[in-house]
């Protein structure tokens, strides 16, 4: 029903947009004084993107841009034109005064974006800016000025966060959260959506208990754990804790005494037998570098959980990087549902419609192609074994390149696609997986050349069109009599959107264009749920396990955004302080609330203006650090959470039960060291001197994302049966484990 009255509305605009005619009223400079409507603006702009550009937008562009500036995560076909929709509707809503973030991918698309539209935007009056990684601190401020912005999603969610440990507020960064369009939504708003983003800096190194579960880990035979690869799933047997108090010379294992032990040998046997080198991440350049499950990408600026980054890095005998400090945190998720107005676009996120809409209370619609999709999409071809999988995608590889079709190559790992490498090096072809992705948009660019054979790991390329006959078209007519664009899968992934859109690379814009997935009841996606009696039933009981995965991601999910909920509050609390200490300038009126005397004194003795200087200073700064030390915790906090199950508590009540209990102590410990502070720091008409007091404020930070793909919260239905059984009533000997360190 919904849908119905959406595609009404939108032909509706379509039909009188395009009966609007300004190309005789603009003059030179294309202002917009004439438009008076929303219609009239939009078939203005159609106008101005036409001379700009010499494109004439397609109605299905224009019923993307409707949806977009409507609140709406459109569906558009790869190929369409989404970038051109975007900028139609950033304009509109520039027109009605608003600032308008539009959210890519990553950073060459920022840059691609921002500065190939800015001519557009500028015959709009409209300024437009981007920001990528690169940016220095005065080419973000201009930036933010601008009525458009072209950021990555992460980059901007950094910016945020640095906000939040700036002890001057020219330093501080403005971002406008007033309208967000989001490109290549699905996996911004979805995949990414509880990938926190986290500001850090060093911290005082802690006991390392790493190296030793590492080595007892090492030891433990298969029946000493239980493995769930498909769900990254491990925990202890009996033998296994029996085995590991030995060992560590303990009595019992469970112990509360003993929970940063537990907490170093779970995460060890995760980091030793969930986790794969070329599979989850690979070693480049002495660092762990982790490979994105969506993209096959390495994920730039991401690591692991602190303790789990430092197991993979021990498990591979590399030097362990800085001991981390987390200043502050957000999810990708919380991070967007701070703007007013949300918007997105990609190629798939119609099967992903209600979760989009649980998390972001977003409608998503689907706008048909300007021409119909002659696309072929074959069954899938299943095949018992792996290797005769493997065979038969090699085998078709090679007859299709004698034809000169282009091919593309999807493969679910860095390990796989090298053996298909390996196995084509008679056939030139190029590689794009996490080993070497520099020249990933040009290769995927040029993918569409006759003879050109590209392996890829999973989706290549996101936001670069895949065009028949190479980027300038020059052989389209050549490789369309040969099919179009070839596009293999050597396997399901564990979302059908993410399949789509490895589809949806052929097919582009009416071209002819084919599609198979080749699979082996041996793949690690589906084989634990793949039950069936026929041919039938088992191509039926494929997609359906794919169904059941896609329902375990989305759990998961879910499951972390409810853990994220109280953490999100309580750092919107401490913004707000933060934000008006460094901006109001009202006396804050501490030390005279708390201790009169004091203030009296203080103030005759260095004068009231100097005493708020101070107090600003010192308040600003242990709330800073207060609340880092208050994430800390709550990091521990998380670690062991699910262990409250065994006296019958509920994990998230005792969770969020926690968290309010330390915040309250952190922030009683903020105005109790203030208030020390003012006692006996030496202080000036200037305040204080903070470096001279030993509250260094320029401590080096750095920002990355937390990969908690694997986190206990999406595992405790299983942890909860693992463990109910396993506690027994006894004294740890945690001091034997410390000597073992020592």
């Amino acid at each position: 029903m919904f849908f119905n009255k959406y595609q009404k509305n939108c032909d509706a605009f379509v039909k009188k947009v395009n009966s609007l005619d300004f190309s005789a009223h603009l003059d030179k400079d294309l202002p917009l004084e004439l438009a008076d409507d929303i219609y009239h603006k939009a078939a203005a702009v159609k106008e101005i993107i036409k001379r700009k550009t010499g494109l004439v937008l397609f109605d299905s562009q224009l019923r993307a841009a409707y949806g977009l500036y409507n609140k709406k995560i459109v569906e558009l076909a790869t190929g369409e034109g989404k970038t051109l929709s975007a900028v139609m509707a950033a304009i509109l809503f520039c027109l009605d005064g608003r600032k308008v973030s539009v959210l890519v991918f990553n950073d060459y698309l920022a840059k691609r974006d921002g500065t190939a539209n800015s001519e557009i935007f500028k015959a709009c009056g409209i300024t437009c800016g981007f920001i990528t990684a690169k940016s220095d601190k005065n080419e973000r401020k201009q930036a933010y000025k601008s009525d458009v912005l072209y950021i990555a999603a992460k980059e901007q969610g950094f910016d945020y966060l640095r906000n939040s440990v700036i002890y001057d507020k020219d330093d501080y960064l403005y971002i406008n959260f007033d309208v967000c369009i989001v490109d290549e939504a699905d996996s911004i708003l979805i995949d990414e959506s509880g990938v926190p983003l986290v500001l850090a800096g060093g911290a005082d190194s802690k006991e390392d208990f790493a190296v030793v579960a590492h080595k007892t880990v090492q030891a433990f035979d298969s029946g000493d754990y239980d493995i769930n690869p498909g769900e990254k799933q491990i925990w202890l047997t009996d033998s296994g804790v029996k085995k590991a108090e030995t060992e560590l010379e303990l009595d019992n294992l469970y112990n509360d005494r003993n929970f940063a032990i537990l907490s170093a040998l779970n995460t060890a046997l995760e980091a030793n037998f969930l986790f794969e080198k070329d599979k989850d991440y690979i070693v480049k350049d002495g660092e762990i570098k982790i490979i994105d499950e969506s993209t096959g990408r390495v994920a730039l600026g991401r690591r692991f959980p602190d303790s789990l980054q430092h197991a993979v890095e021990v498990k591979e005998g590399l030097k362990s990087g800085d001991t981390t400090k987390i200043y502050n945190t957000i999810t990708v998720q919380s991070f967007l549902n701070s703007y007013k107005t949300l918007s997105g676009m990609t190629g798939t996120a119609m099967t992903s419609a209600k979760e989009i809409w649980s998390m972001y209370e977003t409608d998503t619609v689907a706008v048909e192609s300007h021409v119909p999709c002659i696309r072929i999409d074959m069954p899938d071809e299943v095949f018992e074994k792996k290797a005769d999988k493997e065979n038969a995608v090699i085998q078709l590889i090679r007859s299709e390149h004698q034809k000169g079709r282009p091919i593309l190559l999807g493969t679910s790992s860095v390990k796989e696609s090298e053996f298909y490498s390996a196995a084509l090096s008679d056939i030139p072809h190029a590689v794009l997986n996490a080993r070497d992705d520099s020249k990933e948009a040009e290769i995927i660019a040029n993918a569409g050349l006759p003879f050109n054979l590209t392996i890829s790991t999973n989706m290549a390329g996101r936001g670069v069109d895949i065009k028949l006959g190479g980027e300038d078209e020059k052989y389209h007519d050549k490789v369309a009599q040969c099919g179009g664009l070839l596009v293999i899968s050597s396997g399901i992934n564990r979302s059908r959107r993410i399949d789509n859109q490895l589809r949806g690379r052929a097919g582009r814009q009416g071209d002819p264009g084919e599609s198979r997935f080749f699979i082996s009841l041996e793949d690690e996606n589906i084989a634990p749920f793949v039950e069936f009696n026929s041919r039938e039933d088992l191509l039926n009981s494929i997609r359906e396990a794919q169904k059941v995965l896609e329902g375990n991601d989305a759990e998961a999910r879910y499951m972390l955004r409810k853990y994220s909920l109280i953490i999100d509050d309580q750092r919107r609390v401490i913004s707000d302080i933060l934000g008006k200490l460094l901006f109001l300038d009202e006396p804050t009126d501490f030390t005279l609330r708390q201790d009169k005397e004091l203030y009296d004194s203080l103030c005759e003795k260095h004068g009231e203006q100097a005493v708020q200087k101070a107090e600003k200073q010192l308040l600003i700064y242990f709330t800073v650090q207060g609340f880092a030390d208050y994430l800390g915790v709550m990091e521990e906090v998380k670690n062991g959470i699910h262990l409250v199950i065994v006296g019958g508590k509920n994990p998230l009540d005792e969770f969020n039960r926690m968290a309010i209990a330390n915040f309250e102590e952190m922030r009683e410990y903020v105005k109790t060291t203030v208030l020390e502070y003012m006692k006996t720091a030496e202080i000036t008409e200037n305040g204080i001197d903070m470096d001279a007091a030993g509250l260094k404020n320029g401590a080096a930070t750095w920002t990355y994302m937390i990969d908690e793909s694997s986190n206990q919260f999406s595992r405790l239905p299983y942890l909860m049966k693992a463990l109910s059984h396993k506690l027994k009533k006894a004294t740890g000997l945690l001091d034997r484990f410390d000597q073992k360190i020592k």
